[in-house]
């Protein structure tokens, strides 16, 4: 089995729904075990902690749910996927799925910088494809395909 240098980074993000409890995640992978079970498979493997955004800015809409939250949470795991990139394998311990607005687009900006095509692959129980203008919950958890695709 191949091993590899392994980041993980906490994205205790609750802002992408109305409903409490996803901030909660990566504290619970951690004591869960996640880092012990990965160096059991002979991974080398670094927690970088949670990424904590910088202050929101103003962003009011009268559509989207904590639009101002989430725009600085997906600045801020941008920045962080980008520079996971350069040294290691990150995984990003959510949170709402909403992060991956953020994560997708650090991996995008790194792939992008290096010459290298971008593949995703989405699991997810629902197609997460609609836009700021066709969500009807206003929940931006549903909207990352939508970015994705253009």
């Amino acid at each position: 089995m191949n091993t590899h240098d392994i980041t993980l980074i906490g994205a205790p993000l609750d802002c992408g729904k109305q409903r409490a409890g996803c901030l909660m995640g990566p504290d619970a992978y951690r004591t869960a075990g996640l880092p012990e079970a990965l160096r059991e498979l002979g991974h080398s493997v670094q927690d970088a902690g949670n990424v904590a955004p910088n202050a929101h800015k103003a962003a009011p809409s009268d559509t989207i749910y904590a639009l101002p939250e989430n725009i600085a949470w997906t600045e801020a795991l941008a920045d962080a996927a980008q520079s996971a990139m350069t040294g290691s394998i990150p995984i990003f311990m959510g949170g709402d799925h909403a992060l991956s607005l953020g994560t997708i687009l650090g991996v995008a900006r790194h792939a992008a910088q290096v010459d290298r095509p971008l593949f995703i692959l989405w699991l997810d129980a629902h197609t997460d494809f609609h836009t700021p203008h066709t969500t009807s919950s206003g929940n931006l958890h549903g909207t990352p395909v939508g970015y994705l695709s253009g």
